[in-house]
């Protein structure tokens, strides 16, 4: 199902931020947007309306404005057709005066009337913003979440293989804890970002030792508000792990949400140094990302020219 918002929650959620003043249309609060993106319908108020989108916030500039005023009684025809569509909200920014009409119809209509003095620019990133993350679809994972040099780690596997043991053993080296237990994904414009529900934020669960909070324990550089997601590393028992590749790294890929993320696994058995395999993996995503093919490939590339074959 398509994620929404009503236009009271965009009011409440950044009332404070842009200074909104409610000017008319409090009726429309319970129209809905459906896209963060902000259309500017100075096409729209000329007279051409087969574009407007009007689940999105619609944003009356100084052009806009002064296009009305220019036009004259003209305007309060154009802006009823505009309002006629359907349209769930405007914002006029710059805290500028409109014509009086503009009020008028927005009460007809039930379409709410947004003033902010902040400019458009600023306006319409802060809406955006605001906007995308409430909007983007999401997914809670079981697993944990870290900076590892960098790189968004997300250790995943099944209950008690040792994710959390890990984890710990990674925020005691350095690293940084995004999340423990529960891992919020949000995808925003195909990017992957992670974060923690906020009633166990920055707290881990170790068995033996019961509730850890990371932050007092470790510093506030230990952890993190969010992190995007560019690995997935799944722990699992050895007698049952998938066949590793032992030649390429990360060929494999792990769909969250549509997005494809590279993916290992590392067989867990008795005596080996998790903790240490997933720094590797992630130093290894860095360097596969940067280019650097392994040594593996290079080594097949050196018996191809021994051989003769060559090389393409």
């Amino acid at each position: 199902m398509r994620k929404s918002l009503l236009v009271k929650e965009i009011y409440d959620g950044l009332r404070t931020r842009l200074n909104f003043e409610l000017v008319a249309g409090s009726s429309g609060f319970y129209k809905r947007i459906e896209s963060y993106r902000i259309q500017k319908p100075g096409l729209a108020l000329a007279g051409f309306l087969e574009h407007v989108h009007t689940e999105r916030v619609q944003v009356f500039g100084e052009t806009e404005i002064s296009y009305l005023f220019s036009i004259g009684d003209e305007g309060e025809r154009r802006v009823n057709d505009f309002f006629s569509l359907g349209v769930a909200c405007v914002l006029v920014t710059k805290g500028l005066d409109f014509p009086n009409y503009i009020a008028q119809l927005a009460e007809k209509h039930s379409t709410v009337i947004l003033r902010s003095p902040v400019v458009s620019s600023e306006c319409i990133e802060v809406v955006s913003d605001y906007l995308e993350d409430r909007l983007a679809p999401e997914a809670s994972l079981h697993g944990v979440l870290l900076d590892v040099f960098g790189v968004g780690v997300l250790i995943v596997g099944e209950s008690g293989i040792g994710k959390s043991e890990c984890a710990m053993d990674l925020v005691y080296r350095g690293h940084r804890l995004v999340a423990d237990d529960m891992v919020i994904v949000k995808r925003k414009r195909d990017v992957l970002w992670g974060t923690s529900p906020v009633r166990i934020q920055h707290l881990m669960e170790v068995r033996g030792l019961g509730i850890v909070d990371v932050r007092e324990l470790f510093g506030v550089s230990s952890i993190r508000d969010r992190k995007r997601v560019d690995l997935v590393v799944e722990l699992a028992r050895a007698d049952g792990a998938k066949e590793a590749d032992r030649i390429n790294f990360a060929d494999a890929y792990y769909d969250i949400l549509g997005v494809r993320v590279p993916y290992v696994v590392i067989p867990v058995t008795p005596g080996r140094n998790i903790t240490l395999l997933v720094e590797i993996a992630a130093k290894l995503f860095l360097l596969k990302k940067s280019g650097y093919r392994g040594v593996f490939a290079e080594k097949l590339l050196l018996e191809d020219e021994v051989d003769g074959r060559g090389v393409e």
